[in-house]
């Protein structure tokens, strides 16, 4: 038989876990400026971070606030002994067909061999709408701090180039610069680049290169608190996001990624300021830059790519657990027989096979119970209310409620099937299903596969500990704990790993890492029913609870003025149309409806410049008669490959956006802006391209040459896009009572001008 005295024991347990795995998503204490030299300070980034972006105003690369923090940015170099260079280039990156002006700022700090170099950098840069101190100021502020406690270090054996490049957010334009025409790029043999996705949280290790099992090993001697797991490095290679890391990995280079990506509401947007900056975050991004630069800079880095990757997970961001993925097969079968073999010694006179027919019913049962109840809750906690589709501000009414449900599931599948389904049969079941998940993360997913073979470990340790204990009934009682222990550990861990990329309308989703803690919790909780009569009254109160925190979470506020909606007011007119309309624009949260209502926005399809129709909340106006582009049309020549289109286009004074779409079914393969290849479609990119689409952001003054190559010689119609400065008349009846709970993001206030025009066919 197996027993705890007390199923509270079990609570206590995943208390304790709790509060470790909380440890992995926090910051540390930031460290004041009174510290030494050799330990990173936030007080000391903070206050760069402060004079770098003290307008509090973006800048966009090529934009005259941008040239002014890039003069800071040299100031505080030369102040530091540094002799800095500005890369400055009309640059364009194919693989996004995006073009701006790019100032790259370099620094060198020469090793004692100088054979080789570790390029530490962040983009200066910011988005449309906010003045990006954490992205990504507070990169720049870290590396300028690090290069500040570098410059009177000792020298490394290798060469160190600080990089603040430009033009990141436009399409990584700026890291493509460097890589591709500057000369200190050939010596570059790690990289180290420092990101961020929010304004908080931990500084994550998301991203290394292929073969980074030596590169995994430095960052567990070499990091303080790591914060790392293999599964969302797979996961983010899945996902669309891009940093300027993309640029130096495409390029063979092997490096590490950081960011932190809590408080993502304010990603973008106009609150992206020093005074939302969590100062705990700006410390762990120094102090890991510093730590993995230390390691990197006295290592033969020629060295640096291993034959095979590494599997990783933090654990509770004491310690980086790592294994080399060659060895997860052979673990995972290891252990797994180990596990089933002291199942079957401990309970060989007790255990019957007709005890696992219920048990076959049971796990399942409970398992869609969980998912199906979570996918209902969806609907009040995130379905019904207009969230974010990332955070909350108040989540953890939604998470007690998805834990309530769990605790319900529990309970009725105790009630159920108490008495049909042993302890040992559970038991069985649960790490049999363990034992060839293991199996399966192994041969598909190996850098994945710590999820099982941690607790299959720890219940290894704990039945080697069971076989020294004094005879108990209770045989394989610390196997079951630690394995539980270990299995919720896991469960936790990425539960909260999921609010980085889904919100409580994915709530079903979110409760499938908590399966693996309930299934290895049944068997103790089984033994511990076996000799109670269970009644429905637990289960009465655990759903009046359920309820209660669902009517709470539905009341509290989605949106703050600390963690607002992305609300902005445009203005844009098609040529050739009498009408303009002030849109409300949202990219990721949606409109607050309740304004939208009260100042007669309706919603309206629209032209959204790429060919196509939008719907969108707009009020229509008399159109402005914006200034609008004048296109040359050269004749298509028939050359090896397709058809080659020159188009001049003439922009109005002072333009600081173009878009150019032309319609898929034309076949483009490339374009060039001013000689320069801006666009090349068969380039593999990790976001779909929906359209062909090609931007270029502050040109500066004269006309554009633009050359398109086609697979097809009939005509089409292309469409162009420029912004201009939104006037204070059409905003002004609507700004009055703006709500608090929202805030321009990401494009910001702009009025757009939208003209389609045809090209002919070719002859």
């Amino acid at each position: 038989m197996l027993m705890l005295r007390h199923p509270i024991s079990l609570l206590l347990i995943t208390l304790v876990v709790l509060l470790g795995v909380l440890r992995s998503y926090s910051t540390p204490s930031p460290v004041d400026a009174g510290a030494p030299d050799v330990v990173f300070s936030a007080d000391r980034a903070e206050a760069i971070l402060r004079e770098l972006v003290a307008e509090k105003a973006p800048h966009v690369a090529g934009s005259p606030h941008n040239a002014e923090l890039r003069d800071r940015v040299i100031e505080q170099l030369q102040a530091f002994g540094y002799e800095p260079e500005i890369q400055a280039r009309f640059h364009c990156n194919p693989l996004f067909g995006t073009c701006s002006p790019v100032e790259n700022v370099i620094a060198l700090k020469p090793g004692a061999r100088g054979e080789h170099a570790i390029l530490l950098t962040a983009h200066y840069d910011s988005a449309w709408a906010g003045p990006g101190a954490a992205d990504d100021g507070a990169g720049v502020a870290a590396i300028l701090e690090i290069a500040r406690m570098a410059a009177d270090f000792p020298a490394f054996d290798n060469d160190v180039i600080f990089l603040f490049s430009d033009s990141e957010e436009n399409g990584l334009i700026g890291a493509d610069a460097f890589a591709r025409h500057h000369p200190l790029f050939a010596r570059v043999k790690a990289v180290i680049n420092l990101e961020a996705r929010g304004v908080a949280g931990p500084s994550v290790m998301f991203e290394t290169g292929e073969g980074n099992r030596r590169v995994i090993r430095m960052l567990a001697k070499n990091i303080g608190r790591p914060v790392a797991n293999s599964l969302t490095y797979e996961m983010y290679k899945r996902m669309p996001n891009d940093t300027d890391y993309t640029v130096y990995k495409r390029k063979g280079v092997m490096g590490v990624n950081f960011a932190f990506v809590q408080g993502v509401a304010l990603y973008h947007s106009q609150l992206d300021d020093p005074d939302h900056l969590d100062l705990g975050s700006l410390q762990h991004h120094g102090d890991n830059a510093w730590g993995m630069l230390k390691a990197f800079g006295e290592r033969d880095l020629t060295t640096l790519v291993h034959p095979e990757d590494a599997g990783y997970v933090d654990v509770f961001s004491l310690g980086l657990l790592h294994y080399p993925v060659s060895i997860a097969s052979g673990l995972a079968l290891f252990l797994g027989v180990w596990a089933m073999l002291a199942i079957g010694l401990a309970f060989r006179k007790e255990f019957r096979y007709r005890q696992l027919r219920w048990g076959l019913l049971a796990i399942p049962i409970l398992s869609i119970a969980l998912v199906v109840g979570a996918y209902l809750l969806s609907w009040p906690l995130g379905q019904w209310p207009d969230l974010h589709p990332l955070e909350h501000p108040h989540p953890w009414a939604g998470r007690l409620a998805l834990f309530l449900l769990l605790g319900l599931a529990v309970h009725g599948t105790l009630k159920v099937f108490t008495g049909r389904v042993s302890a040992c049969a559970w038991m069985v079941l649960a790490w049999a299903l363990v034992f060839v998940l293991g199996l399966v993360l192994a041969a598909r997913l190996p850098s994945a596969a710590y999820v099982t073979l941690v607790p299959l470990a720890m219940f290894a340790l704990g039945s080697v500990v069971d076989l020294f204990r004094k005879k108990s009934p209770a045989p394989l009682l610390m196997a079951s704990v630690l394995g539980f222990a270990a299995a919720a550990f896991i469960s936790l861990y990425h539960f909260f790993m999921l609010d980085v990329i889904m919100n409580f309308d994915r709530s079903h989703v979110k409760m499938i890492p908590l399966l693996l803690m309930t299934i290895t919790a049944m068997p103790m909780l089984l033994a511990y029913a076996k000799s109670r009569e269970l009644t429905w009254r637990p289960a009465k109160w655990l759903l009046l609870t359920l309820l209660g925190a669902c009517c709470v979470h539905l009341f509290l506020p989605a949106f703050s003025a600390e963690r607002p909606r992305d609300m902005t007011l445009i203005y844009s007119e098609t040529t050739g149309d009498p009408e303009g309309y002030i849109v409300l624009e949202s990219v990721q949260s949606g409109i607050d409806r309740s304004y939208a209502r009260g100042h007669g926005f309706e919603s309206r399809e629209l032209n959204d410049g790429r060919l196509g129709t939008i719907a969108r909340p707009a009020r229509e106006v008399a159109a402005l008669d914006l200034p609008a582009i004048e296109v040359t049309l050269g004749e298509a020549i028939l050359e090896q490959g397709g058809w080659r289109r020159g188009l001049v286009l003439h922009l109005p004074a002072g333009q600081r956006y173009l878009q150019l779409t032309v319609p898929p079914e034309v076949g483009l393969q490339r374009a060039w802006v001013n000689g320069l290849l801006a666009l090349d479609t068969s380039a593999n990119i990790k976001q779909e391209r929906k359209t062909a689409t090609i931007r270029v952001i502050n040109p500066g003054p004269g006309p554009l040459n633009v050359d398109l190559l086609t697979t097809s010689s009939d005509g089409f119609t292309a469409a162009a896009v420029t912004w201009h400065d939104l006037p204070g008349v059409l905003t002004a009846p609507f700004m009055g009572n703006w709500p608090d709970d929202a805030r321009p993001a990401f494009y910001g206030p702009r009025a757009q001008k939208i003209q389609e025009f045809a090209v002919p066919a070719g002859k």
